[in-house]
């Protein structure tokens, strides 16, 4: 199952400064939406509303670098780590698992989404309120890309502002 899922990934593959909110270290405001690194595009990155200390953050990466590139996972300053995971079903239940990094060719985009692919931050120091702004430092095999995490609600299915042209 945990074969199927990799290659599923790797087919899918190949086709301002914002304000601390009052007691919590997390920034609150304007979140940029767009981030890039060499013709590789982050955007509408977001996550959910969570008391616990892990959180799956979700995004869309767009490659027009004129090469394949590969997202690795990723580092956070809110957690201790951040691993790419896909969703895989074993006894009918859902469970996460660990990916390697995964191949996006020039022209692709990747969407990682509530049913498939995500990067889990775990350890989280604080909880994680809509409104909240949190940033991961998102690793591709050609570098690094500070990119704005939005917090919708817990039981948000997508990006409140996803939709709409960057």
């Amino acid at each position: 199952m945990l074969v199927r899922l990799v290659a599923s990934v790797l087919l899918l593959a190949a086709s301002s400064g914002p304000s601390l909110s009052a007691g919590s270290g997390h920034a609150v405001g304007a979140a940029e939406h767009v981030s890039e690194l060499d013709g590789v595009r982050i955007i509408h990155a977001w996550t959910r509303a969570t008391s616990t200390p892990e959180a799956l953050v979700y995004l869309e990466l767009e490659n027009r670098s004129g090469r394949t590139v590969s997202l690795i996972g990723g580092e956070s300053e809110s957690g201790s780590a951040v691993t790419l995971v896909g969703l895989r079903f074993r006894d009918g239940a859902a469970e996460l698992v660990t990916l390697p990094a995964v191949p996006v060719k020039d022209g692709a985009e990747l969407h990682l989404d509530p049913e498939g692919l995500a990067l889990r931050v775990e350890g989280l120091k604080e909880p994680l309120h809509p409104g909240d702004v949190i940033e991961i430092e998102v690793r591709l095999e050609s570098g690094h890309v500070d990119v704005d995490v939005e917090v919708e609600a817990a039981d948000a299915t997508g990006h409140s502002h996803a939709g709409h042209a960057h």
